[in-house]
């Protein structure tokens, strides 16, 4: 969760509603998964058996993660005007829900489906009463998918076009895109990129593919770009 605090009485800190709730789904789901995950042996005492312990550990999980989540301060989400005004769509809402979870009961089984319609349940009070700081908090989170896109785009590109071109782009691209924006902090970036291709490929000789578009350059070309960018 960020910094920042919301000191409001009735809401809990800004992100903690969405943070419970997902904690909570994903202890949900690995209780749903236990029977086929975990074995219950003939023959084996009652706390030796394999599936015991996990259950103990994942029972807790959802149990004490479920009453963190209730006794969170709550406040109702303010929907939208015409939702509120609308008895047909509170209506629809909550017949949405029923179905949902009769329908996963009548597929799965009533003991099969209990905690996939806990599920339902944990869903619908966090649309109830998230706010719009969780929504916030959420895109904070979510950031980190970004950096990782960038990573994985730079692991992919590397075989392709190049250790240096690729170093050099990237170090340009995240430079801008962190903010820093002059002249001088753009060259410095360049320069680290080929200072670091330099030290790692040139001079450690680090085991890195040698790109496929180096593989249209010149016999002489080719192989000094293979060996040293």
């Amino acid at each position: 969760m960020s910094d920042e605090i919301t000191e409001h009485p009735d809401r809990p800190q800004r992100g903690q509603v969405l943070f419970a709730a997902l904690f909570l789904i994903c202890a949900t789901l690995l209780l749903a998964a236990i029977e086929g995950q975990t074995k219950w042996l003939k023959g084996k005492d009652f706390f030796a058996q394999p599936r015991f312990w996990p259950a103990i550990g994942v029972g807790g999980m959802v149990l004490f993660t479920a009453l963190h989540f209730w006794h969170l301060p709550r406040k109702p989400r303010r929907l939208p005007r015409w939702m509120r005004e609308a008895d047909w769509f509170q209506w629809a809402e909550s017949l949405f829900w029923a179905v949902l979870a009769i329908g996963l009961a009548l597929w799965l089984g009533p003991i099969s489906a209990a905690p996939m319609v806990f599920l339902v349940a944990i869903i619908r009070v966090t649309w109830l009463y998230q706010h719009w700081t969780d929504r916030r908090e959420a895109k904070i989170w979510a950031s980190v998918f970004e950096w990782a896109g960038w990573f994985l785009a730079y692991v992919l590109l590397v075989p392709l076009i190049g250790y240096l071109p690729v170093t050099i782009a990237f170090s340009l691209i995240l430079t801008w895109r962190v903010g820093y924006r002059s002249r001088l902090m753009m060259w410095s970036a360049g320069v680290f990129a080929v200072t670091v291709v330099l030290v790692f490929k040139s001079f450690l000789q680090v085991k890195i593919p040698g790109a496929a578009l180096y593989e249209y350059l010149p016999g002489a070309l080719r192989s000094f770009f293979i060996l040293n960018f």
